[in-house]
């Protein structure tokens, strides 16, 4: 199976894949363009609804399995239920949406979810994830409606996280540097959503403040972008964190929310790095 990743623009391909925006190397989301994995791969691929995924899921020894989603909501909810099924590590995150027309579910089926099952004797494969907040600063407790945080330890969401942000110097418009992350060391992307402080994902009860110092992103990015044979899945938002364009070998994309693997938990979540590496036996 071809592997084909395009800007929200371009023309949707036969193979397997989604909207990207844009490609490391090839930055500009605005372009019509593509890009095709290297490798043609051996595997299953499954599409629809959540429901119809997780019921066509066949029998197999699965190596591992990378998620394209559709901007449907409850996503997390169906990568713990796909990755208990499948019991192998899962990579990939949304489709981008068309910033023309607002077109989502930019995914192959243009429906909830995509998912291609990988089966290749030829190669091991290996799902890699990374948080590159690494400044683990303190750990909260949240109250919450839905992916709108309420309270964080009793004040007001959105003047706390203000407060925090002008404390470091960040400026208002800045949700990339500093996030609340779960247990597994996930992300969530915070927004400003009806004048309520929003996730870009589930919330816990507990979650820990982490921060990525802007002089500090290019190199970490960087770094997970390098090696060779990979697909690698990056943030959107963390794209913006960048201060010159990313070197890679790899096909790099940047999603809108990611599909991570972190001590052998698959989950989704935002302002993360995930990557798949084929290397050949």
């Amino acid at each position: 199976m071809k592997l084909t990743f395009y800007t929200p623009s371009y023309k949707n391909t036969e193979d397997f894949g989604g909207a990207t925006f844009g490609f490391a190397g090839a930055e500009n989301e605005l372009l019509t363009l593509s890009q095709t994995f290297a490798e043609d791969i051996n595997g299953t691929v499954l599409y629809g609804s959540y429901d119809d995924v997780l019921s066509d899921i066949p029998d197999g020894n699965w190596q591992a399995g990378i998620v394209l989603l559709g901007n449907a909501g409850n996503e997390n909810t169906f990568v713990r239920a796909l990755a208990q099924r499948i019991k192998a590590p899962l990579v990939g995150g949304s489709g981008a949406i068309c910033p023309q027309t607002g077109e989502s579910a930019l995914i192959t089926g243009h429906s909830e979810a995509a998912v291609f099952l990988i089966n290749d004797d030829r190669f091991d494969v290996s799902a890699v994830s990374e948080n590159v907040h690494y400044d683990i600063l303190s750990e909260h407790t949240l109250t919450f409606t839905g992916r709108f945080v309420d309270t964080i330890d009793g004040c007001d969401a959105l003047t706390w996280y203000n407060q925090k942000r002008n404390e470091l110097g960040l400026d208002e418009n800045d949700f990339e540097h500093l996030t609340l992350t779960d247990t597994y060391g996930i992300n969530a992307h915070l927004s400003v959503r009806d004048g309520k402080l929003f996730s870009g994902r589930d919330l816990d009860e507990t979650m820990v403040l982490r921060y990525l110092p802007i002089d500090k992103a290019q190199a970490r990015i960087q770094a997970f972008y390098s090696g060779e044979n990979a697909i690698v899945f990056g943030c959107a938002g963390l794209k913006q964190t960048l201060s010159d364009s990313i070197e890679t070998n790899n096909l790099g994309l940047f999603m809108f929310g990611e599909v991570c693997t972190v001590n052998g938990h698959s989950d989704f979540g935002n302002l993360m790095l995930s990557k798949i590496v084929f290397s050949k036996k």
